[in-house]
């Protein structure tokens, strides 16, 4: 059975924030909603429709509590080098265009699995 995923609340959101890890970090961070050492972070960049500029998309959820956010910002790869997750059959692709909670499972299972977390390395001038 798929786990019941919900958002982090604004307090949560708040504390996430505040105990924020560098991006070199592959340490789960504790979760602000149960307490575990169990908040995860994926990130990717895509051109955003209509307007044709790039933007990076990001998602941090608790394995253990299936609490999660997501956001965008600004693109991160002209500061660092990251790694992508193999997607021999584009189910990730998928997820991300078509179904979020699909794809927190997903990326869930890629943790697991040791294709996540992803690795950043800052780029030299």
């Amino acid at each position: 059975m798929t786990p019941r995923w919900s958002p982090f609340t604004p307090e949560q959101l708040d504390q996430l924030v505040a105990n924020r890890v560098p991006l070199t970090s592959q340490e789960q961070r504790r979760c602000p909603a149960c307490g575990h050492q169990a908040v995860r972070r994926y990130y990717y960049e895509q051109y955003s429709s209509g307007r044709g500029h790039l933007i990076g998309m990001s998602y941090s959820w608790c394995a253990h509590c299936h609490r999660y956010t997501s956001s965008t910002g600004i693109p991160l790869s002209s500061d660092y080098d990251f790694d992508e997750p193999v997607d021999v059959n584009g189910e990730l692709a998928r997820l991300r265009r078509t179904d979020l909670l699909g794809l927190l499972d997903h990326l869930d299972r890629l943790w697991e699995s040791g294709d996540l977390p992803q690795k950043f390395t800052p780029k030299t001038p």
